[in-house]
């Protein structure tokens, strides 16, 4: 079911003309067990349940988009599942269940940790955009141990970036792999793609977001984003998580807008957290 592989369209839709959230990976390629830190979120709000992706930033802070915590118009998440299994097979007569089955699936399968979803005290479905405040928690209820966690950027580390330093970026997560046939693509598994810094000023970031590269996957782009991959990293120096995906206008091509964490707003947020 698409609501099972795609998170709903938020407010921003009705403000900017198509633009759409959780459209963030028509990936490059598989991850191959580069990024074990990067989970598939399950999530449940009163619209359904829907997916996202996050990062490990301790053994048990994830890192997501606020949107991946509430919705509604201020109502959090009731339940959030977190697993960082790199392919995760669900047949599709269970992909079928109405939520409470789907959920009592995801309960018993043995990968998916639950936690509590804590969005930015300032989210608000995207209410004042450009000002998104799209940045969030999933603090989980079992701690995971890992060699690696995900790694806060120091302040303003995308400002000081120009020339061939704004490449060099790795998105990474478990959305949809391609959206448009014939490359359209719904495994749930760990994907990567290499994507690049194009503008950090314009009257739709505000300071919150950075628009980067989006190219399509499949053999055919470097890789990006797309449906199912919000609050996924975008990675510098392999664990510097230095933006989370937010939204875009063209889902899963041409370029995304995702929140920066290299922020005030989003180090003084998760700082505590991790602390």
């Amino acid at each position: 079911m698409r609501r099972r592989v795609a998170v709903s369209v938020v407010a921003i839709a009705a403000m900017l003309s198509g633009a759409t959230a959780a459209t963030a990976a028509t990936f490059g390629e598989p991850d191959n067990g580069e990024h074990p830190f990067v989970g598939l979120i399950y999530f449940e709000t009163p619209d359904g349940i829907f997916r996202c992706s996050g990062t490990l930033m301790s053994p048990d802070v994830v890192l997501t988009a606020g949107h991946c915590t509430e919705s509604a118009g201020g109502v959090v998440n009731s339940r959030t599942w977190v697993s960082f299994t790199e392919q995760i097979v669900i047949p599709d007569d269970i992909l079928a269940l109405p939520d409470d089955e789907f959920a009592a699936y995801l309960d018993a399968r043995g990968d998916f940790i639950s936690g509590q979803a804590v969005p930015h005290p300032d989210y608000a479905d995207f209410a004042d955009f450009p000002r998104t405040f799209d940045v969030g928690l999933v603090l989980l209820d079992e701690p995971v141990a890992m060699a690696t966690y995900g790694a806060l950027p120091p302040r303003g580390l995308l400002e000081t970036l120009s020339g061939r330093d704004k490449s060099g970026f790795t998105v990474v997560g478990y959305g949809l792999q391609g959206f448009i046939n014939p490359f359209f693509g719904e495994e749930r598994a760990r994907y990567k793609g290499d994507v690049r810094l194009v503008e950090l000023n314009s009257t739709s970031n505000a300071g919150h977001s950075a628009k980067f590269t989006n190219n399509p996957g499949n053999g055919n782009g470097s890789g990006g984003s797309c449906f199912g991959d919000s609050g996924g990293p975008v990675l510098r120096s392999d664990n510097v998580v230095v933006a989370v995906v937010s939204w875009g206008i063209t889902p899963c091509i041409g370029v995304d807008y995702q929140f920066r964490i290299d922020t005030a707003i989003a180090l003084d947020f998760v700082g505590p957290y991790l602390s």
